[in-house]
């Protein structure tokens, strides 16, 4: 008998039991306590799953482990982390949830910090990896792209022949981990050659090529340095992807419509999600279904009825005001939410910037935000945030007329004043970080917007 084991569990239990009761927060102290008994709960656990899928990268993990949750539970029984408690601790404290020492019939869905990527992996020993993209986010935690990279590429090489890795082929960083698998790889990826969306600055993270350090060249780049890439002087190129997407369409209201190829079978999807990076979300979701056998018609089924999470492109209605809410935390993140952005006219918008330990400390990263390219489609916009005054100076720069009466520092006192300001058919727009997107929940509430953190 496992003594160790069993007082772990019995522990996590009760500490989940005790937040639930008192009304908390705090979906990883469950796993977070039960470790410091039992190291290797997460483990054994973990074993007890018919299979285990782990999603990372930069951008794009949560609405993408919970497009796979929402395809796989046709079929399976899922456990997930759908909280977004997105380190060890966190997958813990979802297997306590949903533990049984005996076996399970079910399919663990995991979203993993790209920090805890190595972990995750010994601990899980997953059956299918998916990674989305790789891009500069809190450089005080991560470091530079190619130091992230490089720790990938020893992940990689260590996987068994029975796991199934899933590829950006988009991404020439992530594409490149092929190079050093053993085991099965999938590729999945844009083909059309233009995009109907306004262009962006070039901030590549990965401009040389990984293979020989020479500079890539692209036929056409979608964001940032994805796209479709060749090195002239070692021949290493983008892949041909089996899950593609093509015919994109983005549409006014910014839902989309996309025609999908999985292994020469092709369809349609019309879904509620908007721009680029959610194509990309959705092509890993589909990637990850058909390696599991899942048809086309149950894909699409699921696809069309999704919801993202809290914060990641949410329509709520406050005091019968309309309210948008996308999270932006770095650069081709936010690029990408400002590009989809610049096709409206007459937006609203309150931009909130903090820099706690989740954000990073570092907010640099907002020099390298193309503001400039919304700037003929705002009509309003408000500075709200600890580092409120660091951004609205981006923006003078950018070309927005800002003064006193546009920065606030209290996020509680910046929504309702920028609600305040909405005529009757207008549409606030919050662009909170990631600490922020926290504040801006708990003021939406008060004001009865009754939501949820990563509601379901």
């Amino acid at each position: 008998m496992d003594f160790r084991f069993l007082t772990a569990v019995l522990l996590g239990k009760t500490v989940s039991h005790l937040i639930r009761f008192t009304g908390g927060g705090g979906t990883a102290a469950p796993g977070y306590y039960a470790l410091k008994i039992d190291p290797n709960l997460t483990q054994k656990l973990a074993k007890n799953l018919d299979k285990n899928i782990l999603v990372s990268g930069t951008n794009g993990k949560t609405t993408t482990s919970r497009l796979i949750s929402q395809i796989l539970s046709q079929k399976h029984q899922v456990v997930h982390n759908r909280q977004g408690s997105n380190l060890i601790r966190g997958i813990a404290s979802t297997l306590l949830k949903n533990s049984s020492i005996k076996k399970q019939n079910g399919i663990g869905i995991w979203e993993v910090d790209e920090a805890a990527l190595a972990e995750a992996v010994a601990q899980t020993s997953p059956d299918i990896i998916v990674f989305l993209n790789l891009f500069r986010d809190q450089l005080d935690r991560y470091g530079e792209v190619n130091s992230l990279r490089t720790k990938w590429q020893k992940i990689v090489s260590t996987l068994p022949k029975s796991t199934t890795l899933i590829l950006n082929a988009d991404d020439p960083g992530i594409s490149y981990l092929a190079k050093f698998a053993k085991c099965k790889v999938a590729f999945f990826g844009i083909q059309d050659k233009k995009i109907n969306l306004p262009e962006v600055s070039n901030v590549g993270d990965t401009r040389y090529c990984p293979n020989c350090s020479q500079k890539l060249i692209y036929s056409i780049q979608f964001s940032s340095h994805i796209g479709h890439y060749q090195c002239s002087n070692c021949g290493f190129k983008r892949p041909k992807p089996q899950i593609s997407a093509s015919n994109l369409k983005f549409s006014p209201d910014f839902s989309t419509t996309v025609q999908f190829t999985i292994h020469y079978s092709l369809f349609t999807i019309h879904y509620n999600l908007p721009g680029l990076y959610n194509v990309y979300n959705v092509l890993a979701a589909c990637a990850v279904s058909s390696a599991l056998q899942i048809t086309s018609a149950e894909i699409k089924t699921k696809i069309a009825s999704f919801s993202p999470a809290f914060g990641r492109f949410q329509k709520i209605k406050v005091k019968n005001k309309n309210i948008l809410i996308f999270l932006v935390k770095n650069p081709t993140g936010t690029n990408e939410v400002l590009r989809t952005l610049a096709t409206q006219k007459n937006l609203n918008l309150l931009t909130i910037l903090n820099d706690n330990y989740a954000d990073g400390k570092d907010v640099s990263w907002i020099w390298d935000t193309n503001w400039e390219i919304v700037v003929p489609s705002v009509k309003n916009i408000s500075v709200s945030g600890i580092r409120g005054w660091d951004l609205a100076n981006r923006l003078k720069y950018a070309g927005f007329k800002l003064n006193k009466n546009s920065v606030y520092k209290d996020i509680n006192y910046s929504i309702e004043k920028s609600l305040e300001k909405l005529n009757s058919n207008d549409t606030l727009i919050i662009l909170p970080t990631y600490t922020a997107l926290l504040s801006v929940q708990k003021t939406l509430n008060k004001l009865g917007g009754n939501l949820k953190w990563h509601q379901d």
